[in-house]
């Protein structure tokens, strides 16, 4: 009823040509998900309070009071509005803010802060990293700069509101 069949070289031939091409595919798929963009969490948009603290040749800043109203503006990255008063109002500046931040995130680390301080007479770049304080959200900034006080090495935290 049934026939024997008896198989010529060529399926062996087509099973050496697939095998590879199918281990070369696996290998594609390894599950490695290293390219994916994280993305900030939303909670992190707000309004922030904090403190500055420094030391620079000429003077000492211990609990400064400052503030922010930060917005994820890209990817991983967060800017907004800064203020040399912990109230939200320009303490020193003719604008709308005494300065502007910007920082990017990564988990829970900032990589990279830029304070463009715009204060009359007392303008400056501060630049540092950090990290977001898993107890309660900080944002914990290492930081150095400088501004009519001369050079700046400090510590800036804010606490979102």
């Amino acid at each position: 009823m049934f026939k024997k069949m008896k198989f010529s070289k060529q399926p062996k031939s087509v099973f050496f040509f697939i095998i590879p091409i199918l281990m070369f595919c696996m290998i594609g798929c390894d599950g490695d998900d290293d390219n994916q963009v994280e993305t900030i969490p939303l909670f992190l948009e707000g309004n922030y309070v904090g403190t500055w603290n420094s030391e620079t040749p000429s003077a000492t800043f211990i609990d400064y009071g400052i503030s922010a109203n930060l917005q994820i503006s890209g990817t991983n990255t967060l800017s907004g509005s800064w203020f040399g008063t912990s109230n939200f109002e320009v303490c020193c500046s003719n604008g709308d803010n005494d300065g502007t931040i910007t920082m990017e995130i990564s988990g829970n680390e900032i990589t990279s802060f830029l304070l463009d301080d715009v204060i009359p007479d007392c303008s400056g770049v501060f630049t540092g990293t950090g990290v977001i304080r898993e107890s309660d959200n900080a944002l914990v900034i290492d930081f150095m700069g400088t501004d009519c006080d001369g050079l700046h090495d400090g510590e800036m935290v804010f606490i979102k509101e």
